[in-house]
């Protein structure tokens, strides 16, 4: 039954937490059953904790419920869990308005009107899985296993596995990702090899230099990388942020340097000159573990150019002063600071990396690390071993499932573009809708929110609409579940069993355990248990290939792994890396546990398992490339564009021309594969660059069905409910705007109107608007609320990688009459 918030807290007895958030002016709707509403009046009011791990996003922070009678009514941060350390973001903290969220779908869902009409009917489960299976059963029978594809967000771990198996002893190669992090790793497995992102050793790092790395608030797991910052004047650590615009990272740097979108990789190539003109570099590191930095000569007697050759050729501070925006003897100074600070760390993301250049940035701004000689070293990057999971049995696959796996992915491109990536939504869309190389007949979405996160909405949508049956695992009805024909919502983070772990670029190994801290309020699922369901109704190997009969009990199976390696131990007080450390030195372990049912019980209760001991890595799985090296000359890239030149019938220079055009790389010879600037391409009769920017309490928009986060998404510029368009006061002034007027921001593609935000925080010439708000589904506080800016973005990407390049649109604005 729905209940005003603070009826619900004079019921508990006024239950301090994120429940008691004020101060806003409004009193949210929450949705709780009413056998609880009636359990909060007659209850003793007996309080009780449990531990679990926040599933709002993949940031994976541990999170302490606090229950009144078994009502969950507050929530704070696990002071013992290492990744946040007792932290919390604003979506965290809100957590229980996702649980009683008045939208929340109740059970299966058919669609019986139009996408977007609303309407939906009841159906069983029993009746929705019949319908499902029906269908793969058939398609299958006909040879046809291939037409089924899933689409994932940012599940990894143990549910990526569970899914991946599923589609593997199914009999089809198209389980993807699409998330704003996904094929962020394209970049490092072009020098590295391999597609780990590296861990980053803030806390014994004396300078940390980030290029557009929104890390304390857009990254991989924004709270941990805070509390990292917290300890910034403890340890010495100075921070510099170069970004086209003054984000929380930069707001906190020791500096801000300004840059013009798309140029990063320039800056980076700069400061690179300036560390090899000067000698400042670690000559040793580079000549005994890099590739391609001298020039060379091949097996066949051929002559290349190196990357110290490249770079003091064409990229002295004058000339990417002209590129960047940022004075030469800035990148000068910046140059030698790096160069004559030890340890030094260099990052990238968001703003290299979300750029049709972004692939050639981020190998820029990553080569300054292999000159500094970061790998394997305190106040460097390393890579983290897995989890020891006890791994299933390998999957058998029968004669249907093979001939599936003989197909090409539906995702791959036609065209030669996307080469090293596994998903680009680009080529999925183009070819959905062109059904090559065959159609799709059966989709299944699970998280995420592609429609409202692509570029281009309208093919996507029109692809959506050419496939008979879609699946969407969700509890909530948004943008892209609209297209479903069947909705199978998922239980609540704090209904489910889950495992998150080894968070990308977290410094150290870990295991956070999801457990349900209530019974699902309503007939919702696990999504893991319907696949396992879904298995045995489809029979035989796919069937044999799921030996549990519930998701949790595949988990801790996978756990008896962690415990029998005597690695690392469960998250309580007292246990760091120097008491680990003290103990493996003397062969003990932390833990003595007369049974795994005891050690699983202990990590349920305190939330995980971590193992901060890093052991130094050997080279050759550091460096899985040709070379065995970091390479500056990426024979990767080289292998995989002549792999193309050879599919287009021959060798000759002007299908490598084509070639190269396709993968919009301007470079020719060796610096088409070496770190190098791709001038981006714009529309030149557009004057200004719109760029993109996401904000705690939203991330990509999945905060934005939350009455509380849209309260609190502008709360850096004091705008709530509603989007705005920053702008330095030089280019306002410049067409007249002030600050507060409406303004229409027109693009090639589309026209948005928004609240003007002048700020001296961007670079001039630039506008930005934030991601999240905009919504036209996904329950009754997101709908109508503010703008989605990739609506009118050009449909660009990188053509390496296939991320979308949300930095790469230019626009007019005018004020709105």
């Amino acid at each position: 039954m729905e209940i005003r918030r603070r009826e619900f807290l004079k019921l508990i007895g006024g239950a301090s937490g994120t429940l008691l958030l004020s101060g806003c002016g409004m009193d949210d709707v929450l949705e709780i059953p009413a056998n609880l509403i009636e359990k909060a009046r007659r209850g003793p009011k007996v309080e009780t904790w449990k531990n679990t791990i926040c599933g709002l996003c993949p940031g994976g922070c541990g999170m302490r419920v606090r229950l009144i009678d078994g009502i969950p009514v507050s929530v704070k941060g696990n002071p013992v869990y290492p990744v946040n350390r007792g932290g919390m973001c604003p979506l965290g903290l809100n957590a229980l308005h996702a649980l009683y969220h008045p939208d929340r779908a109740r059970g299966p869902l058919r669609r019986s009107g139009d996408p977007g009409s609303g309407r939906w009917e009841p159906l069983s489960w029993d009746d929705a899985l019949k319908t499902i299976s029906t269908m793969l059963l058939d398609l299958r029978e006909k040879g046809n296993a291939h037409q089924v594809a899933f689409l994932g967000h940012e599940e990894r771990g143990l549910m990526h596995e569970h899914i991946g198996r599923f589609m593997r002893v199914y009999g089809s190669p198209n389980y993807f990702q699409f998330s704003s992090a996904q094929n962020n790793s394209v970049p490092y497995s072009l020098v590295h090899g391999h597609s780990r992102i590296p861990a980053f050793d803030f806390l014994n790092a004396k300078l940390i230099l980030s290029f557009g790395a929104n890390f304390l608030e857009e990254g991989y797991s924004p709270v941990y990388y805070t509390k990292l910052y917290s300890r910034h004047r403890e340890t010495g650590t100075r921070y510099i942020q170069i970004d086209s615009r003054a984000n929380l990272t930069a707001s906190n740097a020791d500096r801000w340097i300004p840059i013009r979108p798309g140029t990063y990789g320039a800056l980076a190539l700069g400061l690179a000159f300036v560390l090899i003109r000067e000698e400042s570099y670690n000559m040793d590191f580079v000549r005994d573990h890099t590739f391609g930095f001298d020039n060379w000569t091949d097996s066949s007697g051929e002559k290349h150019v190196g990357f110290e050759s490249l770079v003091l050729g064409n990229y002295y501070p004058e000339r990417v002063s002209e590129i960047t925006g940022i004075d030469s003897a800035t990148i000068l100074a910046l140059g030698r600071e790096l160069g004559n600070t030890q340890p030094a760390l260099v990052l990238g993301d968001q703003g290299t990396i979300d750029a049709a250049n972004g692939t050639f940035a981020s190998m820029a701004v990553h080569s300054l690390n292999a000159l500094l000689g970061n790998f394997e070293r305190d106040g460097g990057l390393s890579f983290i071993d897995d989890p020891p999971f006890m791994k299933l049995p390998e999957v058998r696959l029968d004669a249907k499932a093979r001939e599936g796996h003989k197909r090409v992915p539906i995702a791959r491109s036609n065209d030669g573009t996307y080469p090293l990536t596994a998903f680009s939504i680009d080529s999925f869309t183009q070819n959905v809708l062109s059904q090559q190389p065959y159609p799709l007949s059966v989709l299944f979405l699970y998280g995420g929110n592609p429609l409202f996160e692509t570029l281009n909405h309208h093919d996507f949508a029109n692809a959506l609409k050419k496939i008979p049956l879609i699946v969407s695992f969700d509890s909530m009805v948004n943008e892209t579940s609209e297209y479903a024909h069947l909705v199978l919502p998922d239980h609540n983070a704090m209904e489910r069993w889950g495992e998150i772990s080894n968070v990308a670029s977290i410094g150290f190994a870990h295991v956070g355990i999801q457990q349900p801290v209530v019974p699902p309020l309503y007939d919702t699922r696990h999504t893991g248990d319907v696949i396992i369901e879904l298995a045995a109704r489809l029979g035989g190997s796919v069937k044999a290939a799921f030996p549990f009969s519930r998701y949790e009990e595949s988990m801790k199976h996978a756990i008896k792994g962690v415990y029998r390696s005597g690695k690392g131990a469960i998250t309580t007080d007292g246990v760091g890396k120097s008491w680990l450390e003290y103990l493996q030195q003397r062969g003990w372990h932390v833990g003595r546990y007369d049974s795994f049912e005891e050690f699983w019980d202990r990590l349920v209760e305190h939330g995980g398992w971590w193992d901060p001991i890093h052991r130094p890595n050997k080279w050759n799985k550091v460096f899985q490339t040709p070379s065995g090296r970091f390479e500056f000359f990426s024979q990767k890239l080289k292998s995989a564009v002549d792999a193309l030149v050879r599919a287009r019938g021959g060798t000759s220079s002007q299908q490598l021309d084509l070639v190269l055009n396709g993968l919009m790389i301007s470079a020719r010879g060796d610096s088409a594969f070496l770190p190098h600037h791709e001038p981006p391409a714009h529309d030149a009769e557009l004057p200004l660059q719109l760029i993109t920017f996401r904000v705690l309490p939203t991330r990509d928009g999945q905060g934005a069905n939350l009455p509380m986060m849209q309260e609190m998404f502008g709360y850096a510029v004091r705008r709530y409910w509603g989007s705005w368009v920053e702008i330095h006061p030089t280019t306002a002034a410049a067409y007249h705007i002030n600050d507060g007027d409406w303004v229409w921001v027109e693009s090639p593609v589309g026209t948005l109107k928004v609240r003007a935000q002048l700020s001296p925080g961007i670079m001039p010439n630039v506008v930005a608007i934030p991601i999240g708000l905009g919504h036209t589904s996904y329950g009754r506080y997101a709908r109508g609320h503010g703008v989605n800016p990739t609506t009118i973005m050009k449909d660009l990407y990188d053509m390496i990688s296939g991320k979308p390049a949300l930095q790469g649109t230019r626009v007019r604005i005018s004020v709105a009459s």
